[in-house]
This record gives C-alpha cells, structure tokens and sequence, in this order.
C-alpha cells in the first residue's frame, strides 16, 4: 500500500487511444495503430527525391534476372521479433523491441502483411529515408 501512495509502484500502461487530427479519440486498438502507422511513416513521393532517390528508383524499375522472393511467413517475422533484445535502445522510430513484440502478438497478421508489402514494393532502410517524423 505504502509503495501505491508514494509512487513507487510501477504500473504497466497500455496506449489504446489517441487524439485524431480532427479531436476525436480513437475507437479501438486497431484504429489506434492505423493512426500510429500513418503518423510513423513517410509518404513516398518522388517529387521529394534527391540524386541519391532518383538513382535508387532507377535502379529498382530495371527488371532483375533473379526470382521474387518468397514472403515472410508469420513464423519467420514472430521469431526474428521474439529474438529482439529488449535491453536494447530503441531507433530513430522510439519502438523498442518491448514494443514489436507486444504489437506483433496483438497482430501478427497485420505486422506480416506490412512487411510483406515492403518486400513485394522493394521498401528498406537501405534506401536511405527517414520517417518523416525525423526529416529535416
């Protein structure tokens, strides 16, 4: 009791709404993470590209020689997640791996299809862009 009063005690909090543009309040906790997902990433629009970007879309509009690849199954992505450190800093984005692990039990089939979206669009971060949220 005393640890409550003071404090001390720590309580696990889970987000599960957030302020809309328009002052509404998210409904449920997969809007709440449609409107994270939206405000996180970056829209990708070439009038923005630098030489750097231009390059990159050339190269990726060449048709390679070598198959597609196969996409991500819920396994591959639950245990590279699950294998995350949790004692590690978070990146640029502020997600720990707490955090990726949380969200992927929630949605496991959401998380896939998004990282099978990136694969199936060449998206990575070796692309050089930032989320928005941390350009300049």
């Amino acid at each position: 009791m005393y640890r409550l009063a003071s404090g001390k005690k720590r309580t696990n909090t889970q987000v599960t709404t957030l302020r809309k543009p328009d002052g509404s309040l998210t409904s449920d906790t997969k809007e709440t993470l449609r409107l994270m997902l939206e405000y996180f990433t970056s829209e990708d629009n070439d009038l923005d590209d630098n030489n750097h970007h231009k390059h990159i879309r050339e190269l990726t509009d060449k048709q390679s020689n070598t198959p597609d690849d196969r996409e991500f199954t819920r396994e591959e992505n639950g245990s590279v997640i699950e294998g995350m450190n949790n004692k590690k800093a978070p990146g640029e984005d502020g997600i720990t791996a707490e955090i990726y692990k949380l969200t992927f039990k929630i949605f496991p089939k959401s998380i896939t299809g998004m990282y099978n979206g990136c694969l199936k669009n060449g998206y990575s971060r070796r692309d050089g862009r930032r989320p928005k949220l941390y350009q300049s």
